[in-house]
């Protein structure tokens, strides 16, 4: 999968952060940009925006996406998930994995395990 499809599922899947993805794209490389980047940069905060707020629902959706796309066996995607969202997650200073592991499919236990243990 190239950047630009990785971003556009990001941007159509959830469009309540098109504003966010505009804004950190349209100086780069548009729909382009580096999906590390605009995964980490833009998807990775909405998370955790999510999570701060125990939006449950919500996150029920958010890591269903993410396992969506784990289901789809593309190393691009996976990497793009595993670091630049997984990672993001597990080792920020303001939440903790109990506040969000309940919502995670069994792709996604399988990254946060392989990120744990290395």
């Amino acid at each position: 999968m190239t950047s630009k499809e990785l971003n556009l599922r990001l941007k159509y899947a959830l469009p309540e952060i098109k504003e966010l993805y505009d804004d950190e794209t349209s100086w780069q490389d548009g729909d382009n940009t580096g999906s590390h980047i605009v995964y980490g940069d833009v998807f990775a905060p909405f998370i955790k925006e999510q999570i701060k707020f125990n939006n449950k629902i919500y996150l029920k959706q958010l890591f269903q996406f993410i396992e969506d796309l784990l289901l789809l066996n593309d190393k691009y995607t996976d990497e793009v998930i595993s670091f630049s969202v997984i990672e993001s997650l597990l080792f920020d200073g303001e939440i903790t994995k109990n506040m969000f592991i309940q919502y995670v499919g069994q792709k996604t236990l399988k990254i946060i395990a392989e990120i744990e243990r290395d």
